[in-house]
Parts: C-alpha cells; sequence; structure tokens
C-alpha cells in the first residue's frame, strides 16, 4: 500500500459509504419524513430574488411578516446553487444534503487524525452506530448539520488553541445557525475540564468563542433583529421544557425531553458511553491529558443537556465518540506496555475483532431504525394538488388559514404564490400577537368547533386548507356556512360565505 493511499484511503471509504447511504435514502424517500426541510429548499431556491428581504409575508401572523431574519443566512447561501439544479428545488437540496452528512463525518475524522487517535477509521464511524435518529439527523435539510459541522472544526481549533481561528468560527456561527453560542457553550466545559486536569483556566478560549459569537451577531446581515430572534428561541426552549400542557403550545417533538427508557431505545450505544466516560474519567482522571478532560467534560455537559431535550443529540453524540476516541488515545499505552497484554496478541486480535462486531452492530440496529423514519414517516406532499388549484382561483399573496403550522413548510413549497398564518415555529407567532395565536391554537386543538365568522373577523380570510386525514378532527367542516372547494386524496381547500 502507497504512503498516499494508507492516508487518504480511510477516509475515501468513510466518504464513499456515507455518500451512498444518504444518496440511496434520498432516492428511495418518496417525501421527506423532516417536513422542515421543503421550506428549507424553497427558501434557498428565492434567496437569489428576494436577496436579504426582512419581511416574509407568508407567515401572515408572524413576526417574521414584518421582521424576518434570516438566522440560517449562510446554510441557505450555500443550498441556494443546489436548489437551482433542474425544475424542483428539493433535488438538489437532497444532493446539498448528503454532501453535508459527508463533510461532517469526513472532518470528524479529520480531527481524530490530527488529534492522533489510533484507529480513527473505526472511531469515525463510532457515531453512526449512536442511535438510529442520528443517522437520520445526519440526513436531514435543516442548518444544524451544518452546525455539527462547524463544530467539529471546533473541537479540533479549540483543543490546539487556536483562538483566533476559533474567534473566527463563532463569527461564521453567528451567520449560519440559530444557536449561535454552540460554540461558546462547547468551549467552557473544555475550560473546566483542562483546569481540573492542572493547566491554568483558559479565560482565552472563552472570549475567543462567545466573543466570535456575539461579533457575528452585531455584525450580521440582519442586524439588530438578531437580537430579537436569539430571544425568540430562549422562548421556544423555555416553553418546549414546560412541556406541552404547561406552555399551552405544542412545539416540535424534539424540543420536548424523551422518557429514560424511549432515550434508551433511541440511542442505546450514546447512554452506555456516556456512562462509561463517566466513569473513566473520574477514576482514570490522573492518567488523562487535560485535553481529553475537557473535551470529556463537554461530551458529558451536552450529554446531560440532551436528556433534558434532545434537540441536542447530535452534538453528544459527536463529542462523546471523540471523547471515547482521546481516552482510548491516552490509555492504550498504558495497556500495551504490561507484558500480559503484549505477548498476548490473539487476545488483542479478539477484542478488537469483538469491538469491530459490536460497532457493526449497533450501526445495523441504527439503519433499521432510521429506514422506519424514512418509509412510514416521509410520505410525499401534501398540498400539491391543493396548491396549484389556489394558484389559478385564488389572488396571488390571498391569505389562506392553515391550522396546523407544521403544515406550512409543504404549503410554502408549493404554495408560496400564497400566503398563510403561522409556520415553522408558533412561538413566532406567540410574540407577535398572544391573543390570535392563542385562538388559532384553542381551534387546532379543536376545544371548540371551528366558527366562520370568527375565523373571518380574527384572520380577514375566507380561505382554510388542511390535510384530508385531518379533516376528519373538524366534522363541523361539512355543515354550512362551509364549503369545500377542492378535495383530493391529501388535502382539501375550505370556504365560506
Amino acid at each position: 500500500m502507497t504512503p498516499r493511499l494508507r492516508r487518504w484511503g480511510p477516509l475515501a471509504l468513510l466518504l464513499l459509504y456515507v455518500g451512498l447511504y444518504y444518496g440511496l435514502t434520498a432516492w428511495q424517500q418518496a417525501g421527506l419524513f423532516e417536513r422542515d426541510g421543503y421550506f428549507h429548499a424553497r427558501f434557498a431556491w428565492m434567496l437569489p430574488e428576494r436577496g436579504l428581504s426582512r419581511a416574509f409575508p407568508w407567515t401572515q401572523l408572524s413576526t417574521w411578516r414584518g421582521q424576518f431574519c434570516d438566522k440560517e443566512f449562510l446554510f441557505h447561501l450555500a443550498m441556494a446553487p443546489f436548489a437551482r439544479l433542474g425544475s424542483d428545488p428539493i433535488l438538489g437540496a437532497r444532493i446539498f444534503g448528503a454532501l453535508l452528512a459527508g463533510a461532517v463525518m469526513g472532518a470528524f475524522y479529520l480531527m481524530l487524525r490530527a488529534q492522533r487517535v489510533r484507529h480513527p477509521l473505526a472511531c469515525a464511524f463510532l457515531p453512526l452506530a449512536m442511535g438510529g435518529l442520528f443517522l437520520a439527523r445526519l440526513g436531514m435539510l435543516r442548518s444544524h448539520v451544518l452546525s455539527m459541522l462547524l463544530l467539529t472544526l471546533g473541537l479540533h481549533l479549540m483543543l490546539e488553541k487556536r483562538y483566533r481561528a476559533v474567534f473566527v468560527l463563532g463569527f461564521v456561527y453567528a451567520w449560519s445557525y440559530t444557536v449561535p453560542f454552540v460554540l461558546f457553550m462547547t468551549a467552557v466545559p473544555i475550560a473546566l475540564g483542562r483546569w481540573l486536569g492542572r493547566e491554568a483556566f483558559d479565560w482565552r478560549l472563552l472570549l475567543a468563542a462567545g466573543g466570535g459569537s456575539a461579533a457575528g451577531l452585531v455584525l450580521h446581515p440582519y442586524t439588530p433583529l438578531t437580537l430579537a430572534t436569539f430571544l425568540t428561541y430562549v422562548q421556544v426552549f423555555r416553553l418546549g421544557l414546560q412541556g406541552a400542557g404547561t406552555s399551552g403550545f405544542e412545539l416540535g417533538n424534539e424540543l420536548y425531553p424523551y422518557p429514560w427508557a424511549v432515550l434508551l431505545d433511541i440511542y442505546p450505544l450514546l447512554i452506555l458511553l456516556a456512562a462509561l466516560l463517566l466513569v473513566v474519567l473520574v477514576l482514570a482522571r490522573r492518567r488523562l491529558t487535560p485535553a481529553t478532560l475537557g473535551l470529556g467534560l463537554a461530551a458529558l455537559a451536552w450529554f446531560g443537556m440532551t436528556a433534558r431535550t434532545p434537540r441536542f443529540a447530535e452534538y453528544s453524540v459527536l463529542l462523546v465518540a471523540a471523547a471515547c476516541a482521546l481516552v482510548l488515545r491516552d490509555l492504550l499505552p498504558l495497556l500495551e506496555v504490561r507484558r500480559w497484554w503484549a505477548s498476548r496478541r490473539w487476545l488483542r486480535l479478539g477484542t478488537g475483532a469483538l469491538a469491530l462486531a459490536l460497532l457493526a452492530g449497533f450501526h445495523a440496529r441504527a439503519v433499521s431504525f432510521d429506514r422506519v423514519y424514512q418509509s412510514a414517516y416521509a410520505p410525499p406532499r401534501f398540498f400539491t394538488g391543493a396548491c396549484a388549484w389556489m394558484a389559478q382561483h385564488l389572488a396571488p399573496g390571498e391569505t389562506v388559514i392553515n391550522l396546523f403550522w407544521d403544515d406550512f413548510p409543504d404549503l410554502y413549497y408549493d404554495g408560496y404564490r400564497q400566503t398563510f398564518l403561522w409556520g415553522l415555529d408558533p412561538t413566532y407567532s406567540l410574540r407577535e400577537d398572544p391573543d390570535r395565536a392563542r385562538l388559532l391554537e384553542h381551534y387546532r386543538r379543536h376545544a371548540a368547533p371551528l366558527d366562520a365568522k370568527t375565523l373571518t373577523q380574527a384572520f380577514h380570510t375566507r380561505w382554510l386548507v388542511l390535510r384530508t386525514a385531518r379533516a376528519k378532527g373538524f366534522p363541523e367542516l361539512e355543515l354550512r356556512p362551509f364549503r369545500v372547494a377542492y378535495q383530493d386524496a391529501s388535502a382539501l381547500v375550505v370556504t365560506w360565505d
């Protein structure tokens, strides 16, 4: 084997595997199981026309209507050329998503190799065995995948104490992701862990990570709306931690804490390795480098946040895998100097084979879990026919009520010629107009039958769009004054006099 093949062959193998996995997954999907991808694909497609507009009329009951801030600007900018491939933006967006997933795993491998981890290819495959939902989230057409890439780069820069580069990366983070302080939130436990490892507390790292993100928010294409957007997401997580029953609003499922039994079913290897990592950090802390202690503490911190809200699972998966790799880097040499271990070649080979078999087994389990999401929960777009009908029969820009905010990505993708009420997250509507937002949520939950007069007075429209399957929960739509103007197998459009 040539030196070049030995150096770059493992990376090529990893990229080929990840590319084929997500490429075939996208090819086999009828639709997206994470519907937000439709919003991002259409938004990126429209970006050259809209530019840096601060108006987003497609959500009339939302702060976005007049104070829109693209909190994922660089993500959309990177996707835009792909969204313009062919006549359907989702094709290019899926290509972009597969490439981005490959970039995450490739960067993770290079980071491990730069940190002189033993068997970096096997360690790079470790996140792919952590849980099926991680595989699903890595393949989503959403900005957290770009955040995973940036954080992976940031881990290397923080471990190497390259403060200027960390500052620049923090700046880029603020232009790329909804939670701009992910780098700072990782730097804090890394600095604390290094301090516990008998290094001076690294204030420069915190200033670089936090200062870069703060500067990115200040010097942003959408300044000063960036601050309001950040506060909105603080409110989102606060409502999510309260739970739907307390907050009164149902948010995305990824925000609500999972019961431990569910978390164990989804991420069995992650929980196992996080527990082992905690034990090793406590018992063998004097044998670990300060960098390993810092990364280990950061991994446990993100795992703790994942237990509170699974929204952060992708970070804990990457950091737990990286921390375990660095622990092995520090401890394996201590094992190999022992005569009994060095003389037992077959024991070493058997241990390695068992580890690879376990890795393959956990990965196979994750793939089967992911396959359920990519099939059962990935139907085609619901509103293609209904939006085509509305484009022909409604005035351009006319508002249509969407009772369910999670319908908005599909509606925006196919029905961008119309406007709707709320989408992506009801918190934006709650901040814009609490009374009307609560009224819409009241009707969405069907706490009372839909009232045509109230709908018209509150939302200034006589049109409503709904999935056909959900219409069964609103039997009053079959009665006067409501009238079905269009219906197909997946959606219907309702009007009233």
